[in-house]
């Protein structure tokens, strides 16, 4: 039996204004215009279940305070959006306590990998925007360690079979491997936003039979994965 641990870096819009973290100016544009646009809404809930053999691991503040997804010497720091966020779309970003930012990505690394043992499995939950792909659900994986080829066919049969349209490592790839000494598995899961709620009011889809659908195939797809030897 494996155990899943469900990483969810993006799904919060705390602490965006707190002097300490936050640093960013109280513009209404700058929520609509940037907060709005990449902040994962919802997939707390999206990929929640009862399902013993499933933790899930949110980061409590949002990307715009600490991007615990990006990596050290990022690529993206050049525009700005490294681990810690200095400008986005025009908008600049004050001074923060750095120290602690780094603080709290290192914490919620070492939530995710404090009780994992060999060949358990991290998903990384995310969701896109409609505007960069047509696809349902982008499945991304790494080249290294972190890829298991079951795991892969598991969720892709899954999701594909509940008539979900299926990309893989498009419009996003690859998936979260934090530090430790254990061999473990990764894989990406990026939802659509349009799947599930409206990207202009922000309100989820109230069509009850499309949740049943929804959550009878991570309930599948997190069974499986589990079981797998």
């Amino acid at each position: 039996m494996r155990n899943i641990i469900l990483n969810i870096p993006h799904s919060s819009i705390n602490g965006v204004f707190d002097d300490n973290i936050g640093g960013w100016e109280k513009n209404p544009f700058f929520i609509n215009d940037c907060v709005h646009e990449l902040t994962d809404w919802y997939t707390d809930f999206l990929f929640k279940t009862q399902n013993p053999m499933v933790k899930s691991v949110v980061f409590p503040y949002s990307r715009f305070v600490c991007d615990v997804e990006r990596l050290e010497n990022d690529e993206m720091e050049s525009q700005g959006q490294g681990i810690i966020y200095t400008h986005y779309k025009g908008y600049e970003r004050g001074e923060v306590n750095e120290k602690l930012l780094f603080e709290l990505r290192e914490k919620h690394h070492n939530e995710l990998v404090k009780d994992i043992k060999e060949n358990d499995v991290i998903i990384d939950c995310h969701s896109f925007t409609s505007k960069l792909h047509n696809c349902d659900i982008c499945i991304g994986f790494n080249n290294d360690f972190s890829y298991d080829k079951d795991i892969v066919d598991i969720i892709i049969n899954e999701f594909t079979k509940s008539s979900y349209s299926v990309a893989v490592n498009e419009p996003f790839s690859n998936s979260i491997t934090p530090k430790t000494d254990v061999n473990y598995k990764s894989i990406m899961i990026e939802v659509n936003k349009k799947v599930y709620m409206n990207e202009k009011t922000l309100k989820l889809n109230p069509n009850s039979r499309q949740w049943m659908r929804w959550f009878g195939c991570m309930e599948r797809i997190y069974h499986k994965i589990s079981e797998l030897p």
